[in-house]
């Protein structure tokens, strides 16, 4: 595996980008269960979404329902597609012939895959229920309920039947999770999860880039092959049904996070930290997006929330 260009990874590792990404799945995932004074707190700083991913908590099963059909799902699809999007104009500049854009996998790799080896299961200090879930993900039978997802999201006969944020919703907890989690691999360390925020700097570092983390993921280059077979899934949809042109998206736009509905058209931090220079308005003004995240983290731990569980996959069908 090459790694990316360092335009790229630099890009992904900057703090803003981190913070961003870590609070909109925080966000849409958290929603559901937090007071209504957890709640205002978001909301003084514009983290309010307009489609929650997870219901409320099942007081028989404790379980948390998947929003299939809140439109939540093309929110993920939107805003994974705009990073795409704003990683390809900076490939293109890049200009290097291992990564002239992003390339997701043509399908999910199985178990004997020499290009893309399963990592082995690790132990997560302090979180047994986690560990558990590495080794479930990571075994013939949690490819096999990878690879049963992917057969049903990738037939026309199933596509034609669903609405697109259906779709998306599905592919992010009943797949994309899982291939977080599948191919994560043993850190020196990990951020905390579950606790209060701990964005310490430290993890900062380039180097921190666990599939794991919603703070990391989109550092590691298999990120993209992740999220290049995601989005392959909106084209397969429009395909399906008979659907040519710009996504017929239910909202105008969906969801990217606070600063999403400004009429740029792209992701409204990584546009920035592409292309951000010293001294240039790109760089001003993501200096000013990461002290307004810097401040919504502040407060969130003031207020105590805790950060949910990394990636939870749930089971499900279409």
């Amino acid at each position: 595996m090459n790694a990316f260009p360092k335009p790229v990874i630099d890009a992904m590792a900057d703090r803003a980008m981190r913070l961003h990404h870590m609070l909109w799945h925080l966000t849409r995932d958290s929603w559901a269960v937090l007071t209504p004074e957890e709640k205002e707190v978001f909301s003084d700083h514009g983290w309010v979404p307009p489609r929650p991913s997870r219901g409320p908590r099942d007081t028989a099963t404790g379980n948390r329902p998947v929003e299939l059909d809140n439109g939540s799902g093309e929110d993920f699809l939107y805003m994974h597609r705009e990073m795409i999007a704003e990683v390809n104009h900076i490939l293109a500049e890049t200009g290097d012939p291992q990564h002239p854009h992003v390339q997701g996998w043509m399908t999910i790799p199985a178990p004997d895959d020499p290009a893309f080896p399963v990592p082995p299961a690790y132990e997560l200090p302090g979180d047994p229920g986690s560990t558990q879930g590495l080794l479930d993900v990571k075994s013939q039978a949690g490819y096999d309920q990878i690879h049963a997802v992917e057969t049903q999201v990738t037939d026309p006969a199933v596509l034609r039947q669903i609405t697109l944020g259906r779709l998306g919703a599905a592919v992010e907890f009943f797949i994309h999770n899982a291939l977080h989690m599948r191919w994560s691999a043993q850190m020196p360390e990990y951020r905390p999860g579950g606790d209060a925020f701990n964005v310490d700097p430290k993890w900062d570092d380039s180097a921190y880039n666990w599939l794991g983390d919603t703070y990391s993921s989109h550092v590691n280059p298999l990120f993209w092959n992740i999220h290049g077979w995601v989005d392959d899934r909106i084209d397969d949809w429009m395909a399906a049904n008979d659907l040519q042109g710009p996504v017929p998206w239910s909202f105008d736009p969906p969801w990217s996070g606070p600063e999403g509905g400004h009429g740029h058209g792209h992701h409204p931090v990584i546009h920035l930290a592409l292309r951000a220079r010293p001294g240039s308005a790109e760089a001003d003004e993501l200096q000013s997006s990461l002290s307004a995240m810097e401040s919504t983290v502040e407060d969130l731990k003031r207020a105590g929330v805790r950060e949910p569980a990394r990636f939870p996959i749930h089971h499900g069908e279409l």
